[in-house]
């Protein structure tokens, strides 16, 4: 262990002084010249993919050689929408119960990547892929932020993420290469000093964060503060609320840049925050087909993998929530289903829309929304301050009855803190009925 960790520090110093060639698979480059293509190319390979990947998982995935009422020659032959329909949607709990099932059965897992979630539904998933596989996804994020001027092994980068964790008792930050690893546990007012010294002196050009990290760093610094021009945040793993996106455009005053994935890789999606606001999601046609699957009075977000030939996931059901019009434009994600509230009538309320007014951020550090019972909520709030007065308890409350007294019973609980998750991130909206139904 200590060996690959001594590899992966060596790799990170010396890749940027390395060509990219000798970095990165060749379909790496392969992908990168298909996505910086017209369209129309683009609309054409990704239906070649998608026939391709079917075609493969009929051919070599014990699953779906037992599952699917359709054979490899007709799947190569007939239209493609009819031989899609022929594969059921996949959920998680499926994927996991029949794990080695998905991988294709001439692989080794032995050579392979193996990667599990956080599992920020309550269960996580793993996940098989190859180096080849790894590059293909870093070529669509280098397309997408190379808009920005962004490299992933030549920019210098201030990293705020779960790879850069650090415990308790260790300072908050350490330079791995090109970037300059914060530990998400470790941004706090005791820390601030580290921090500002160790930014201001390695000068990032980008920073690469969890939404909920980097509005910590805004809330701790302030503009002032920082003696560098960065060039764009760029956020991944996590929704972002309205109140965080503006306190990271505050501090930072560039272009902001958010990622929606998941560890499953069979979707991927990018938006921009600006003045204007935040953009619609722009699903990647060429990564993964999108579609929709109705689920009440809701529309689910489903995925295919166009490249992954190791464990494929077709029709994979993703848990989260979304309209994805023909142009593969998404204007909101309402976020995963866990982060969903019951109301009186038993309706399903996308938590994420429950914020509080920009006024509150002058007295409040954090907050979080918390559910046991249907048609009821708890706002819990983090004071800047200590605590808050009869008053500053009484906006709060009386600016979310308006919004939503009329779905729920509206409690306000002072706290000392929200602790992040294990994984690094701070969970907006917290369920009791989710995890109730998951049992």
């Amino acid at each position: 262990m200590a060996d690959r960790g001594w590899l992966g520090a060596g790799y990170y110093a010396w890749r940027r002084f390395l060509p990219a060639r000798l970095l990165y698979h060749p379909d790496f480059f392969r992908v990168r010249a298909l996505l910086d293509g017209d369209d129309a190319e683009r609309a054409a390979q990704a239906g070649r993919r998608l026939r391709r990947v079917l075609v493969h998982a009929l051919e070599h995935v014990p699953w779906y050689r037992r599952t699917v009422r359709c054979g490899p020659a007709e799947a190569a032959n007939e239209p493609l929408a009819q031989v899609l329909a022929c594969f059921p949607y996949l959920t998680k709990d499926e994927v996991m119960a029949q794990q080695r099932d998905f991988l294709d059965r001439r692989a080794d897992p032995r050579k392979l990547l193996y990667a599990t979630s956080g599992g920020s539904s309550g269960q996580g998933i793993g996940m098989w892929r190859s180096k080849r596989l790894a590059d293909i996804e870093k070529a669509f994020f280098t397309h997408e932020w190379g808009r920005y001027g962004f490299s992933f092994d030549k920019s210098r980068i201030l990293r705020i993420g779960a790879d850069a964790r650090r415990l308790a008792h260790e300072g908050p930050v350490r330079v791995v290469g090109n970037r300059l690893m914060l530990s998400p546990y470790h941004v706090g007012a005791s820390h601030k000093p580290a921090i500002l010294d160790a930014v201001n002196r390695f000068r990032p050009a980008y920073v690469h964060a969890y939404p909920s990290s980097a509005a910590a760093l805004a809330e701790l610094l302030d503009a002032g503060d920082l003696a560098l021009p960065v060039r764009a945040v760029l956020l991944a793993s996590e929704p972002a609320a309205p109140a965080q996106l503006a306190a990271i455009r505050r501090l930072f005053r560039c272009p902001v840049s958010l990622n929606y994935g998941l560890s499953e890789r069979t979707n991927i999606a990018f938006a921009d925050y600006g003045d204007a606001g935040l953009s619609a999601y722009r699903f990647q046609p060429l990564y993964g087909w999108s579609e929709n699957r109705a689920e009440e009075e809701r529309l689910e977000i489903v995925g295919t993998s166009l490249w992954n030939d190791v464990m494929p996931l077709i029709r994979y059901r993703t848990g989260d929530y979304g309209a994805i019009d023909a142009a593969n434009r998404c204007p909101v994600i309402d976020g995963r289903g866990q982060e969903f509230l019951v109301d009186r009538g038993g309706r399903r309320i996308p938590g994420l829309a429950i914020v509080i007014d920009e006024a509150t951020w002058d007295f409040v550090r954090l907050y979080q929304v918390r559910q046991r019972r249907p048609g009821e909520i708890t706002l819990a709030v983090v004071p800047r301050h200590g605590g808050l007065s009869a008053d500053q308890r009484a906006f709060v409350l009386d600016a979310q009855q308006r919004r939503w007294g009329g779905f729920f019973d509206i409690a306000l609980q002072v706290e000392s803190d929200i602790p992040l998750a294990p994984n690094g991130k701070r969970k907006l909206v917290v369920s009791a009925l989710c995890a109730a139904r998951r049992v």
